[in-house]
């Protein structure tokens, strides 16, 4: 969903089926506390739909021995793909709006799919079964090795739910808990779910329901535990006020925990002119299922970031596409994608990426900055750069992750006057110059344009790594292989780097 950055304040609802309390945190407020509106078991998503054929064809492989092959298509009224993936045990998984595929992870092959969002929900009762409004995400919770589908249902006039699947198993064709929870009575917007022991995490805007214009972020926690078991399950929010920008959420990769206690992270790009330009914020998020008022939301603590201009100058598209006027959104004035944590005993990182402005005047694009910090509770940049190894070719909707060992691979989009919208990746290992990026390496290259009066792109892709090798990246993300006005294709490729070794 596309919207205004208007901030402004707004009366605060306190939203409860069990205890509600109010406290100030800075320029937060919560703790709101609430049960789930339902939960109940699915069928298994193998008896959902048949595998389609017509899927996509088989790419030649980008890297000998892994995967680049054509994902899912427009399934038609759909102008953007958010296209996101997983990668579990034996399958990955790729969602785009309003539909998902699984595919066996070595072979490519299609299981089961497409599926529309909400099929899992078809006895469940409420908007999570009889509204399919996209804006979902996938994830692998390598911890407990089951799946974690989210989706948001918001049918005119309410009521807005957040849809939960967790799998009760690590086959993500078979059955699922399913969980609904009304965080928000506002319209929730691009809800992205991570995963930290103590909980699952939610970030997502709200807006205003009438007028879409943005209200306020939400950052919530849902009760993993519970979800896990199919109990009934608890949510605690939080939401920024006044003016606090979008908040992401961290998630964790790999099998290593955070420090005992540690709490979530939660971060933020603050755009206010005057206020916050350059800086990150970032939050930490104490969640006590115990006493639920107990629970903080602390920050924000302000991190000064190496100067840019965020690309397309905040909200308004400028991407350049071969042979058109149409230009597209940038994305620019938020963190895109996953922001990814991982423990690596001596120290914590924490990568994320963002688009921005490189280069003055007619010579102006979008490039990829990209940054890794360590020490999280005191947020130190340990390396960063601007990605863009030439002056003609945009760079945008980036997506970040690292293997076990520290390699770390960022996915994007690429655009231009002479190349059309496509997807490359590039890589940097420990033994690079900090900030480092190898050449670029092509997943797809397009073949036409988004034409006609759609201006919208998707608004992330997804990086994603195997968690039994802990060193194959799954990326996949949205191009056009012919010109239309909402007809894009998706692609997935899997790859790793010769260092990493199981």
């Amino acid at each position: 969903m596309k919207s205004q950055r208007i901030f402004s304040l707004s009366a605060v609802v306190c939203l409860t089926l069990l205890t509600c309390s109010f406290a100030l945190a800075g320029e937060t407020e919560g703790p709101f506390i609430k049960g789930e509106v339902n939960h109940s078991v699915s069928r298994p998503m193998r008896e959902l739909a048949p595998v389609r054929t017509d899927v996509g064809e088989r790419f030649a492989p980008a890297i000998t021995g892994l995967l680049n092959m054509a994902g899912q298509k427009a399934p038609g009224g759909q102008l953007y793909s958010d296209a996101t993936g997983a990668v579990g045990a034996t399958q990955y998984v790729q969602l785009v709006n309003s539909e998902y595929t699984i595919y066996d992870k070595t072979t490519g092959t299609a299981i089961a799919g497409p599926i529309a969002e909400n099929s899992l929900w078809a006895t469940f009762g409420s908007s999570c079964q009889t509204s399919n409004n996209g804006d979902g995400t996938v994830m692998y919770d390598q911890l407990a090795n089951v799946w974690v589908f989210q989706h948001h249902a918001v049918p005119t006039g309410g009521p807005y739910l957040n849809c939960i699947a967790v799998s009760t198993s690590s086959d993500a064709t078979g059955t699922y808990f399913l969980y609904a929870f009304a965080l928000t009575l506002e319209f929730p917007d691009k809800p992205r779910i991570g995963l930290w022991p103590d909980a699952y995490y939610i970030s997502q805007d709200v807006l205003d329901p009438t007028t879409k214009v943005f209200v306020r972020s939400q950052a919530c926690a849902l009760e993993r535990s519970s979800m896990l078991a199919g109990t009934y399950a608890h949510s605690i929010c939080f939401q920024g006020s006044i003016s606090l920008p979008t908040f992401v959420t961290s998630t964790l990769d790999g099998q290593t925990l955070p420090p005992a206690g540690e709490q979530a992270f939660f971060w933020q790009l603050d755009q206010r002119p005057g206020v916050g330009k350059n800086n990150l914020n970032s939050f930490l998020f104490h969640v006590d299922w115990v006493t639920s008022t107990n629970s903080t939301f602390t920050g924000p603590v302000t991190n000064a970031l190496p100067s840019y201009t965020d690309a397309c100058n905040n909200f308004k598209p400028c991407i350049p596409q071969p042979g058109t006027t149409t230009v597209l959104q940038g994305w620019g004035d938020r963190l895109i994608g996953r922001v990814t944590y991982r423990n690596f005993g001596t120290y914590e990182s924490i990568l994320m990426a963002h688009a921005v402005t490189q280069g003055l005047s007619t010579a102006a694009h979008a490039a990829i900055r990209w940054y890794e910090y360590r020490t999280p509770l005191t947020p130190v940049i340990f390396q960063w750069n601007t990605y863009s190894p030439d002056k003609t070719t945009w760079r945008w909707i980036p997506t970040i992750a690292q293997d076990q060992f520290g390699d770390i691979a960022v996915g994007y989009n690429v655009s231009g006057t002479t190349v059309y919208p496509g997807l490359r990746y590039a890589g940097h290992v420990p033994t690079d110059r900090n900030g480092l990026l190898e050449p670029e390496i092509t997943v797809a290259t397009g073949a036409g344009v988004e034409n006609g009066t759609n201006k919208s792109w998707s608004s992330y892709g997804g990086m994603a790594l195997d968690p039994v090798d802990d060193c194959t990246f799954y990326f996949t993300g949205q191009y056009y292989a012919t010109s239309s006005q909402e007809g894009w294709s998706t692609q997935i490729a899997s790859f790793r780097f010769p260092s990493c070794t199981n």
